[in-house]
């Protein structure tokens, strides 16, 4: 996920999702917000969003009182909080010689404690977290390994508990040195082979570094989120003809992707920007799947 000072994104959801008591209709859209200091959440409801996504990393540090009085206004703003990302601290290594099975356990516990009080379905595990499972120089690859199945295991037993699913994001080779590609991802995914630990890729990654779309088409049953942009830049999608989503969409239908799209990047007008990439994903939805 991007991390400028204001992260949008937004989701397609191609299934019906009833979440605390609302109903959210198919191919649904909504948000990305932070949401300390700024109008992000409201501003989703005033344009038509159906949902937001919670930037968590921010609302970690609050006492019980502080976290209370985010959640009473997240509910009092009527748009349902589906997912979120950076549900644990960045400082807390899930690889490496300073992992700390006492610290991941922890930190999953409260991470998705609060998540499950937001209301949320789904959590993030991506770029805000790259280093925590970055290896240093040295140390044995297959060890590093051993620790992301490991974590895997232990993240999806914890969220089971919060009726949550961890998303394992592949991230590029300049943020971290573990699972940098979709096969890597889904190679780890069905390692741990739990419903609760499943996986989310970015369009903008899958462009840069070339994947072939035959392993988007592989792994689209374990997919459960999808980012967006416009890779030329990481801005909100404007015109179809900036990138070949179709064959981007083509893939992930032959796989059977069930999933949502989470237009993402930092517009330069918000209630200009964010319908037009609404409606042209929409428009490429209805085109391709």
């Amino acid at each position: 996920m991007l991390v400028p000072q204001i992260v949008f994104c937004a989701f397609i959801l191609t299934l019906s999702i009833s979440l605390s008591g609302a109903s959210l209709p198919a191919h649904a859209v909504g948000r990305c917000v932070r949401v300390l200091g700024v109008t992000a959440p409201e501003d989703a409801k005033k344009v038509g969003f159906d949902y937001i996504e919670l930037a968590l990393q921010d609302l970690l540090p609050l006492n019980d009182k502080e976290f209370d009085e985010v959640v009473a206004r997240i509910r009092a703003i009527g748009l349902p909080a589906l997912s979120g990302y950076g549900f644990m601290p960045a400082k807390v290594k899930i690889v490496g010689p300073d992992a700390d099975p006492a610290s991941i356990e922890s930190s999953l516990r409260t991470g998705l404690q609060r998540a499950e009080k937001l209301g949320l379905k789904m959590v993030v595990y991506g770029n805000l977290l790259s280093e925590a499972r970055r290896y240093p120089e040295g140390f044995s690859k297959e060890t590093a390994w051993k620790q992301l199945v490991a974590f895997g295991h232990s993240a999806a037993n914890e969220a089971k508990k919060h009726g949550i699913t961890i998303l394992f994001e592949p991230m590029p080779a300049r943020s971290t040195n573990t699972v940098n590609t979709i096969a890597e991802a889904l190679e780890l995914v069905k390692e741990v082979n739990d419903p609760n630990f499943q996986m989310l890729i970015d369009f903008t990654y899958v462009a840069q570094g070339k994947e072939d779309l035959s392993i988007v088409q592989r792994a689209a049953p374990y997919i459960k989120q999808v980012e967006i942009a416009n890779p030329n830049g990481r801005v909100y999608p404007r015109v179809a003809e900036e990138a070949d989503y179709t064959s981007f969409f083509q893939a992930l239908k032959r796989g059977g992707y069930g999933g949502g799209f989470s237009i993402h990047g930092a517009p330069s007008d918000f209630f200009v920007d964010a319908p037009r990439a609404i409606a042209l994903l929409r428009q490429l939805i209805s085109q391709n799947f």
